[in-house]
């Protein structure tokens, strides 16, 4: 979007913040004016009106920089029948700084990229009625049982709610309630918001016509239901794997006053209709899981937490009502069949493109890219610009829905894009989650040093509660890479991007070497056939999911693709002869990227019509192997083998001795031949 099209309203905060808007429009635009106020969310709220028409008749957009009041801006705008404006975030991110004089280019930075259009993300339709399943152990006490009570009463005004309680006491006091109470123990969970189903057991649901102590009906050794929410206080194991991502299903302890009243103030609100986004795009043609009943790539099904991927025979399956878009799948998946859609790579890459050069046009040098998620990580960063020395100047942040979507692919693509070093924040509650990220950054290192970059610390992993710490390990100075960029536009799929992007690399660093080596487990490589073993059977061929392995129609050939090539492992494990193992690498010739002949043999002809049928290794593996077979011990018949399917049934017959001929059963014996 052209900046001029827009209106930019930039607020000091009271002056905490020391801005210079003559120099930030100059860095903008030489036709942009960026005029400083002190407190748009107060006492100059009429300038925010008076901007609110004036772009309602200009038919231009307004920006404000101010996130934390963009309530009171959108207020103002509805009150008045203007279009809603948008904002962004310097405050936490800029301007409280000890380096804030020097944040211009990143400010201007920050303004462009706030006007750029979010790409569309397809979503899911989910309705709740606001059925409220609330579960708690009668085991951890009596006080569980009162906060769990107290919740539920303050949640009937809201929504539908059943209480279960399980372990429970005969003599359970009654007290005055509006909701429904059970009792019992959920031994399965399944589902989502909306739509989750439990299976129970031992269930009972109380009687109307209970009075001091709660009295219960019929007993049911199993029942199933369903709700549409779940709140958790039972203090045992969680019902779902990767519980902090299954939407719907909240989890306490009855100990905890405040994570109490936050599921409260959450659920309250969750009824009616959703649109859930599709986090992930699929393309089962793509999927490398397995084939002809071999497994070959898991790396999916092993780092989602949230259970939403399975296995359904060759490829895998994403729900997408269980999905919560942390993007690990995206990150690890080496043919980009299953794709983080939100945003794509592409999207990522290219906003980040943008931050970089505007950046640069406006002054700044050597960017370095923070990236963190919307939670854990912008938490951190504010309070790292409220009570520290806030974010380095030349530090550009960008806000993800999850940094779970850091993969190899997006670090080595981003330094050549022109970034000098990359943090990446991590929330250390969750760290079980990120056992992946490690390996994505090996990588990338891997990659980087392969054309010249010796600072394999030039990317950062952040795991501390600390500010402090997380402060400290960003005014470090001394990682930066000294790479030179290549800029790229960044489109397609991840391999594609990866590739264009670490071929600029090793261009513009001189690069004189075509290969790189990389640690085991990589999605880059070729495959190693023993030529001598090899016979050309096309197993391997038939079993390859990328067409890395490819035949040749007219002749006995075997071809290799290594751009194609996904180190899967399926084309090892089919191998009958165990010809084939993998040697990971990345060739970065473009040679990488057409069919070479890796074996080809003579094509054998029947010796008696001469129809061509196999190959001539394949036919001289099979005569040794059966030669000593008691079928083929009589003089002439192995050369039977050297013949044609046809020629082969005909010579069979016509044989006096023929080898399909049966002899005289043997007499069956009985207990009398041995008494006898």
């Amino acid at each position: 979007m052209d900046i001029q099209n827009n209106k930019i309203l930039i607020c000091n905060c009271e002056k905490t913040m020391k801005i210079d808007g003559d120099a930030l429009s100059k860095a903008c635009s030489s036709e942009t004016t960026c005029n400083v106020n002190h407190n748009l969310c107060g006492s100059e709220l009429n300038v925010v009106l008076d901007q609110l028409k004036e772009t309602q008749i200009s038919n231009k957009n307004l920006l404000i920089a101010c996130t934390q009041e963009q309530k009171t801006f959108d207020q103002i705008a509805e009150e008045n029948n203007f279009e809603t404006p948008k904002t962004f975030n310097i405050r936490e991110y800029a301007g409280w700084s000890k380096e804030s004089e020097k944040s211009i280019p990143k400010i201007s930075s920050l303004i462009h990229s706030s006007l750029q259009k979010n790409k569309q993300t397809p979503s899911l339709t989910l309705e709740s009625s606001g059925r409220c399943f609330v579960y708690v152990d009668s085991n951890k006490g009596e006080k569980s049982i009162e906060v769990a009570f107290d919740l539920c009463k303050k949640l009937t005004s809201h929504l539908g709610v059943t209480l279960m309680i399980s372990n429970i006491k005969d003599d359970l006091i009654l007290e005055p309630n509006d909701f429904k109470i059970t009792k019992g123990y959920i031994k399965k969970a399944q589902g989502y918001f909306t739509q989750f189903k439990l299976e129970i057991n031992d269930f009972a649901e109380s009687l109307p016509s209970s009075k001091s102590t709660i009295n219960f009906g019929d007993f049911y050794s199993k029942v199933d239901t369903d709700c549409d929410l779940i709140i958790d206080l039972s203090e045992n194991t969680p019902m779902f794997t990767g519980a902090h991502k299954r939407d719907g299903y909240f989890r306490a302890s009855t100990n905890s006053p405040s994570d109490l009243f936050n599921i409260y103030t959450k659920v309250i609100d969750m009824i009616g209709q959703f649109e859930k986004p599709i986090y992930v795009d699929f393309n089962e043609s793509l999927c490398a899981h397995s084939r002809n009943g071999i497994t070959g790539c898991t790396k999916c099904l092993d780092v989602c937490p949230a259970g939403a991927i399975q296995s359904i025979g060759d490829i895998v399956s994403v729900d997408p009502g269980i999905c919560g878009g942390c993007g690990f799948c995206g990150s690890v998946c080496p043919s980009g069949a299953i794709q983080t859609d939100y945003p794509s790579l592409d999207v990522i890459l290219t906003s980040l493109s943008e931050l970089k050069n505007q950046f640069n046009s406006a002054g700044g040098k050597d960017p370095a890219l923070i990236l963190f998620d919307t939670s854990f990580g912008a938490e951190m960063i504010s309070l790292i610009s409220r009570y520290g020395n806030g974010l380095p100047a030349n530090v550009i942040p960008y806000e993800m829905h999850s940094v779970g979507r850091t993969g190899h692919d997006l670090l080595v693509s981003s330094f050549a894009l022109g970034f000098k070093k990359i943090f990446i924040i991590l929330n250390p509650k969750n760290s079980e989650e990120y056992t992946f990220l490690p390996k994505q950054v090996e990588i990338a290192n891997s990659l980087l040093s392969g054309i010249g970059n010796n600072e394999k610390k030039s990317i950062s992993i952040i795991e501390e509660t600390d500010p402090e710490a997380v402060e400290n390990e960003i005014y470090k100075t001394s990682e930066y890479t000294r790479i030179k960029p290549s800029p790229f536009i960044p489109l397609g799929a991840p391999r594609g991007i990866l590739r264009a992007g670490i071929q600029g690399l090793s261009k513009s660093n001189n690069n004189k070497s075509s290969m790189i080596q990389l640690p085991e487990g990589s999605p880059y490589g070729k495959v190693d056939v023993n030529l001598e073993s090899c016979t050309i059977c096309l197993s391997c061929v038939s079993a390859c999911p990328a067409g890395a392995l490819q035949d040749n129609p007219d002749a006995p050939q075997l071809l290799f693709r290594e751009d194609a090539c996904l180190q899967c492992g399926i084309c090892v494990a089919t191998c009958p002869e165990k010809a084939i193992s993998l040697v990971p690498q990345f060739n970065l010739d473009d040679e990488a990227m057409s069919a070479e002949v890796i074996i080809e043999d003579k094509p054998f002809d029947c010796i008696q019509c001469g129809k061509t049928f196999g190959t001539t290794k394949s036919i001289e593996r099979i005569i040794d192997k059966l030669s000593s077979h008691s079928m083929f011990e009589a003089d002439g018949r192995t050369e039977m083998l050297k013949m044609c399917e046809d020629c082969r049934v005909g010579a069979m017959f016509a044989q006096k001795d023929k080898m399909l001929e049966a002899k005289d059963r043997p007499k069956p014996r009985t207990t009398d031949d041995y008494l006898n």
